[in-house]
């Protein structure tokens, strides 16, 4: 019987380190793709004690570097293995600054380098022929009512980056939209979740003075947060393929968020933008 496999960025910590917990404890072989190997062997260790060795490889993956992105696509792909489960949940809220290439940090990041491994590892994707790509979202790109391209080029500019971070997961909607209609027929299930709010590390570099604010508001642990993304990954494709969700719960989206021409003008974009860059 063909093992399945699955690829979670940043599974060292918080949600992610939960949603590759869970898969390997369905017997599904996990790959981590995370900045630090350090950070990443305790999961590991943990994967391996419980479920015997082998279950899980780290991947080296700076979401911010498109040259690290395309290396650990040529790695993965050495591994001659489909990949039926792509979970894009690594991401951050509230630093400023820009990548590698120029491109907004969040924006960079939390969208933008996804998009990027997604696209790399679509052959792997195909080869399965009943693959899911779970983009992590979150309700905040509510407060989004324009998307600015020239600004996706800058670094940060809001003091808090949160404007910035709503952005990135706006774009996570149209990219998970915009991917059914491409790759659904392909055999690629493509959904957007919004976890809820999650105590993770995800806010270590939140300015001090708003980490209250999210206290109050009531957070979630990483498990719960985990258990939310993770149903997308088993949901039926046939009817939820392309849909946006809130924690559980099939949900409508922001306006902007359904704008299939600004879908694909972002997935044109961002093309390009990729074939400028890598290799």
């Amino acid at each position: 019987m063909n093992v399945k496999i699955a690829l979670v960025t940043g599974a060292n910590t918080g949600i992610g380190k939960e949603i590759a917990l869970s898969f390997a404890s369905k017997g599904i072989k996990v790959f981590i793709a995370s900045r630090s190997y350090d950070k990443t062997l305790p999961v590991i260790q943990a994967i391996e004690k419980l479920h015997g060795a082998h279950k899980c490889e780290w991947l080296s993956l700076d979401l911010g570097s498109i040259k690290s992105i395309d290396r650990c696509a040529d790695s993965f792909f050495g591994k001659n293995v489909s990949l039926d489960y792509l979970v894009n949940n690594a991401g951050f809220a509230g630093s400023r600054g820009s990548t590698k290439e120029g491109f907004e940090l969040a924006f960079g990041v939390n969208y933008f380098g996804h998009y990027v491994l997604t696209r790399r590892l679509e052959y792997a994707l195909i080869r399965s022929k009943n693959a899911r790509v779970v983009n992590v979202s979150s309700k905040v790109h509510s407060i989004v009512k324009k998307l600015d391209f020239a600004s996706l080029r800058k670094p940060t500019k809001s003091l808090s980056g949160i404007n910035e971070y709503a952005v990135s997961k706006l774009a996570n909607i149209l990219f998970t939209s915009e991917l059914h209609r491409r790759y659904a027929s392909l055999g690629i299930s493509s959904f957007a979740v919004h976890p809820g709010l999650v105590d993770t590390e995800i806010w270590r570099t939140l300015p001090f003075f708003l980490r209250p604010i999210l206290k109050l508001k009531g957070m979630l642990t990483p498990e719960e947060g985990a258990k939310n993304v993770l149903q997308c990954a088993f949901l039926d494709a046939s009817t939820h393929s392309g849909k946006y969700f809130s924690k559980c719960t099939p949900s409508a989206p922001s306006t902007l968020a359904t704008d299939q021409e600004l879908a694909i003008k972002l997935w044109e974009q961002s093309e390009s933008w990729m074939n400028n860059y890598s290799k």
